[in-house]
């Protein structure tokens, strides 16, 4: 049997709570784009061949998950669209759990989705991936209970995105980021968030993004996307050297607030940042603009736009 399986990137808005201290930790806000995204077939085969991106990650994955069921044979993998890495796109989430999920059903292993996400090592910070592979959308997700870190943080909000709202994405060329071992230690390493912080964050997402977003008011949402990207940045500034994580996503974000984008931000830890615009023209305006921009004098880097993924992964 083949499969083909086609999952969104997501934008990371912000994490909510850092304390832990009323018994959870983390949750966050977020977005599912239909661009940049991971589109693979795959089907069950004698040994494992894998052609296209990541085929070093891929192998790993699926290793894993046939040694860990003690399935004998393999698959052949066609990756045929990805996600860049470490940029602020959730890519490790989305080739596990799309890799997970297909495995699954290509070799009948009984997994329930919390199974294959737990046992890939995903969803330990941020739900957003996990439930942007589901559901698609704009998503709030609950965070960990402090006593249980191996679970799916809870959904507590998923709704559309409307189909006029744009993201002009940009990427520039630059050093910058956190993944894995670095992020594991960044989380580790910084004090904890003060009480009044985590009530004004938790405030925004509840009071002014959640109903800004379920009323339309893209002027509202973007503010409060903007406020939630500088009230963590501001917090992250002792590990990643200032608001953003390098100087050049600070000037774009600033350049795109300032030619009209109705909210702007670092997705997770970057280097790929966002703003979000009003229609299709709008967006070109602004993409046109960034793209001279992020491009002038010795600087560089890529621009891009595009909608909210409101579906999630599909899969055929």
């Amino acid at each position: 049997m083949k499969m083909r399986v086609s999952a969104p990137s997501r934008l990371h808005f912000g994490i909510i709570d850092m304390r832990g201290d009323i018994g959870r930790l983390h949750g966050s806000a977020g977005v599912a784009i239909e661009t940049p995204r991971l589109v693979f077939e795959v089907e069950d085969a004698g040994e494992t061949v894998i052609t296209g991106a990541r085929s070093g990650r891929a192998q790993v994955i699926i290793d894993k998950v046939l040694r860990d069921h003690g399935v004998n044979g393999g698959v052949h993998l066609d990756v045929q669209s990805d996600i860049p890495e470490h940029m602020g796109f959730g890519s490790g989430t989305q080739l596990s759990i799309a890799l997970g999920t297909a495995l699954n059903s290509l070799f009948d292993l009984g997994m329930s989705y919390e199974e294959i996400v737990v046992g890939l090592g995903r969803g330990r910070r941020s739900g957003i991936g996990t439930h942007s592979f589901l559901h698609g959308g704009f998503i709030v997700d609950g965070g960990h209970a402090v006593d249980a870190p191996e679970t799916i943080p809870p959904l507590i909000h998923r709704s559309e995105v409307p189909d006029d709202w744009f993201f002009v994405v940009c990427a520039p060329e630059i050093n910058s980021g956190f993944s894995g071992k670095k992020e594991s230690d960044a989380f580790k390493n910084l004090e904890l968030p003060p009480v009044d912080m985590i009530a004004r964050v938790s405030r925004l997402v509840l009071m002014q993004m959640i109903p800004s977003i379920l009323e339309k008011n893209i002027a509202l949402f973007g503010d409060a996307v903007t406020k939630l990207d500088t009230i963590f940045g501001d917090y992250w500034a002792t590990m990643q050297g200032g608001t953003y994580s390098h100087p050049r996503i600070e000037s774009c974000v600033n350049h795109m607030l300032q030619h009209g984008a109705y909210g702007a931000g670092q997705s997770s830890w970057g280097p790929a940042l966002y703003g979000l615009v009003d229609g299709k023209a709008q967006a070109r305006e602004l993409s046109d603009e960034m793209d001279q921009f992020i491009n002038e004098g010795e600087n560089s880097g890529t621009v891009f736009i595009t909608g909210a993924d409101n579906k999630g992964a599909q899969i055929s």
